[in-house]
């Protein structure tokens, strides 16, 4: 199984997010970059590297497109 890389981001909470959403959707998702995530998250110089398989790579991109385009959730006023 080769992996390659799907997206890249600069901060382990986001790092994880991305992983979440992606597993959430039944791809399978690793984290590459500087080391193992921290209790913090702290922005890297170095990206952090979302990785899949390169069968998953089309599915993944799709994932999180949808992902990015999601409205934030706004809070109403009543």
């Amino acid at each position: 199984m080769e992996l390659v890389t799907v997206t890249s981001v600069s901060d382990t909470g986001l790092a994880n997010v991305v992983v979440g959403v992606l597993e959430q959707a039944g791809v399978s998702a690793v984290i590459s970059g500087t080391g193992a995530p921290d209790v913090y998250p702290t922005p890297s110089v170095h990206p952090y590297r979302i990785l899949v398989s390169e069968d998953d790579l089309a599915r993944a991109r799709d994932v999180l497109d949808q992902f990015e385009t999601m409205p934030d959730d706004v809070d109403e006023e009543d």
